[in-house]
């Protein structure tokens, strides 16, 4: 009875990796199906919002004039 138990572990172990491979690509399947759906519903939204409720324009961003100096100060070091 021993040596029967001894053989047949190993078929145990592999069935339960097997399964467990299994449900695990079940379980990605499914993330990757919600994370599409989520991802598509929120696409909608935004590119319904833009569509529908332009953003307002903003008024040019003015540069401030400013100096520059140069300098050989850096080849120095």
């Amino acid at each position: 009875m021993q040596r029967l138990v001894k053989q047949l572990v190993p078929f145990f172990f592999i069935g339960i990796a097997i399964v467990a491979f299994i449900f695990g690509m079940m379980l990605l399947a499914y993330l990757f199906f919600f994370g599409t759906i989520i991802g598509l519903v929120l696409f909608i939204i935004t590119w319904v919002r833009e569509k529908f409720f332009p953003p307002k324009s903003l008024a040019p961003i003015k540069k401030p004039s400013g100096r520059v100096i140069d300098s050989n100060d850096w080849k120095k070091m």
